[in-house]
């Protein structure tokens, strides 16, 4: 690995941070760029200055600079380990057409928080792709939890009934996407492989830096056809946006509860700040950036569900989540229960994102419906079948035919690929 020296870079933040007049200049956002790519990629950057790099950024707030963030994206995206999907593959096409609704064209959703707003709240996010499932295809990018009890992959390994379920290759993802479920789960170190060399610095500079901001912003998966992505305060939505814009995103939607400071998903106890990316008119010349609106929802007023008190939607741990998921797949879960409407008004939002239907309260219904039918629990179960093919290691093999009883499997039991096909 050769080595490269970003002092240059560092002088250029030094003289930013001491100007009276702050401009990100394009020299700022190329040396940037390169300095990501040596330090995601092939290049060896040293420990104290990428320290030094890390510090400046979050300092000198260009870390919630819209151009810096997508430059970063840009270069994360294009060192992460590519997922191979074969678009053109019949079965996965097949699949793709049915799911078509509305607006909804069969692309990738997915729907993430940047956690680190303090309120630890329930797996909302990752509950919420399940139950959104049967009527989306659903790459769900998530890591284990860095401010909360229970991240995104604590809980999905807790509901699997163990982590085999994270180390599902990435040549598997297409198969099982294409063969048994409309879900997959993108484990985030699978992917930004670059980052694990980062990972002793960030934990002995002890603050948020710019990899926190990018994170939910670098699903690998291609294809992505809407996404929400929840904010832990009102700048970052409109920085948010703003890259999503910039990334070419014509669907998608940045939330931000009003809850102290912010919550990053939409709020089960008042309102939330939207700003949703609006697709540009078809006949648009090539190119063409959507449109960004600004506006609140209440859970009342636009989805007709209950308010509840954040205190009662608090995470547990990883497993007592988990076992909270498995009662709501079964839709044992009574109506009105604060978690599961908290869930419901996040995952029909995200339906209404991806095109589905235009009305949330509709979407509402959607959603109360699969859980009726239980459609989601067969999504998970035929992503549980899956894996195990994928992964052949003892426990994971022991564990799918436990947690596939466990949680009440269909009737004629999921055996075939035509069983966890479209719902």
């Amino acid at each position: 690995m050769a080595s490269v020296s970003i002092t240059p870079l560092l002088k250029l933040l030094a003289q930013y941070q001491d100007a009276e007049q702050k401009v990100v200049t394009q020299d700022i956002v190329t040396e940037i760029t390169a300095a990501f790519a040596a330090i995601l990629g092939q290049g060896e950057v040293s420990d104290t200055q990428r320290a030094a790099l890390l510090t400046a950024l979050t300092f000198s707030n260009l870390y919630y600079d819209s151009q810096i963030v997508n430059a970063i994206v840009k270069v994360m995206r294009e060192a992460a380990v590519r997922v191979p999907i074969d678009f053109h593959d019949k079965e996965f096409a097949t699949k793709r057409r049915l799911l078509k609704r509305n607006g909804y064209h069969g692309g990738f959703v997915d729907i993430v928080g940047t956690g680190g707003d303090g309120h630890n709240t329930f797996n909302v996010s990752t509950t919420s792709a399940l139950l959104a499932s049967p009527y989306l295809l659903v790459a769900k990018h998530g890591n284990r939890a860095a401010t909360s009890v229970s991240g995104s992959s604590d809980m999905i390994s807790a509901l699997a009934g163990g982590p085999f379920i994270l180390n599902i290759p990435p040549e598997a993802v297409g198969k099982i996407l294409t063969g048994y479920s409309n879900l997959a789960f993108l484990f985030a170190p699978t992917y930004h492989t670059g980052l694990g060399s980062l990972a002793r610095v960030r934990k002995e500079l002890g603050f948020s830096t710019i990899f926190n901001v990018v994170g939910p912003l670098s699903n690998p998966i291609e294809g992505i056809e809407a996404r929400i992505l929840g904010v832990k305060n009102r700048e970052l939505g409109k920085v948010f946006s703003k890259v999503l814009q910039l990334m070419g995103c014509q669907k998608g939607m940045v939330v931000c509860g009003d809850v102290g400071k912010g919550l990053d998903e939409i709020s089960p106890c008042g309102k939330t700040f939207c700003w949703r990316l609006i697709a540009a008119p078809p006949g648009s010349p090539p190119g063409t950036l959507a449109t960004i609106e600004q506006f609140e929802l209440h859970p009342v007023e636009d989805f007709g569900v209950a308010l509840h008190p954040l205190e009662e939607c608090k995470s547990r741990s990883p497993e007592e989540n988990a076992n909270i998921v498995k009662s709501i797949l079964r839709n044992e879960v009574p109506a009105g229960d604060p978690i599961m409407d908290y869930c419901l008004i996040n995952s029909a939002a995200l339906l209404v994102v991806a095109g589905v239907t235009n009305d949330w309260k509709d979407a509402v219904e959607l959603i109360k419906q699969g859980l009726k039918d239980q459609a989601p629990l067969k999504e998970w179960e035929g992503y549980l079948t899956g894996c195990k093919f994928y992964e052949k290691s003892p426990e994971a093999v022991a564990t799918v035919t436990t947690i596939a009883n466990d949680v009440a499997p269909a009737a004629n039991g999921v055996t075939t690929n035509e069983t966890n096909g479209v719902h």
